[in-house]
């Protein structure tokens, strides 16, 4: 049973948040550990990417004592899917962008706004210039394709660009565009000029993520980071077969998150 045929026998939006190796909201990981569901990915296993149960001896929880990080989490929290692990790693990496070149942050896959205002908040904690673009089709995933394990297009759909527009006027941030359309097809030639010092890519599907990354590329700055969300995740092979052959390219550098992270570094 293909992972597209599993998320239709459960449900797509139950399929999709459940089979997420790390999951998206905090309830679903009791929902993954159920008999039921296990045996249901292990039919729908994706036969060129493992996976197993990750139990790291780490305990470090550096978001737990973090105060500033805690109360913009606070405020986003309702608008994101992103679990706390990933957005404080958000949060650290885009706090330590000011040493580079000048440009600005991109953000393709904004849902509700959460993680784009989160990153925004931090640029203008760290008085950091530039300015934070959230790209987002806000009809839903676009671009799915026979190299994804789940999504067939148009979930997360439930969201507009008035909803994040309202979370950057609560959250006093001044530094936001918000670019609604399928980036980077239609909105993308506004900023064809730009220079970024860090993109956020959580667009779940391969042929958007790979369309997106490859646009984004040439236009960051040395030093500069590409972080890829879900990769990792049963629902988003795509995601994890495109960062994987990146690696051993002489002009990046790739690091593999277990919290459902890539990472992409610009070398010299």
């Amino acid at each position: 049973m293909s992972l597209s045929n599993l998320a239709r026998l459960l449900g797509r939006s139950a399929a999709i948040g459940c089979l997420s190796g790390v999951a998206k909201l905090p309830f679903v990981t009791d929902l993954f550990l159920s008999a039921k569901l296990r045996r249901l990915v292990g039919i729908a296993a994706l036969p060129d990417l493992k996976y197993g149960g990750i139990y790291s001896q780490s305990a470090y929880s550096p978001w737990k004592g973090d105060a500033a990080f805690r109360y913009v989490l606070s405020a986003v929290r309702s608008h994101t899917l992103v679990d706390e692990y990933r957005c404080h790693e958000l949060w650290q990496l885009c706090g330590q962008i000011g040493t580079l070149d000048q440009g600005d942050v991109l953000e393709v896959g904004v849902w509700r706004g959460g993680t784009g205002c989160l990153l925004a908040r931090r640029c203008l904690d760290g008085n950091l210039a530039g300015t934070v673009f959230l790209c987002d089709t806000f009809t839903g995933v676009a671009k799915a394709g026979g190299r994804d394990s789940a999504y067939v297009g148009g979930e997360h759909a439930d969201t507009s660009a008035a909803m994040v527009l309202e979370l950057v006027r609560r959250m006093g941030l001044h530094n936001v565009e918000v670019m609604q359309g399928i980036f980077p097809d239609a909105t993308a030639h506004r900023i064809a000029d730009r220079r970024f010092r860090f993109c956020h890519i959580d667009v779940d599907v391969y042929e958007s993520a790979s369309q997106t990354f490859d646009w984004v590329w040439p236009r960051l700055v040395q030093g500069g980071i590409v972080v890829f969300d879900d990769y990792g995740f049963y629902s988003c092979g795509g995601v994890t077969r495109l960062v994987d052959r990146m690696i051993g390219e002489p002009d990046r550098l790739v690091v593999y998150n277990v919290n459902g992270h890539a990472l992409v570094i610009k070398r010299g």
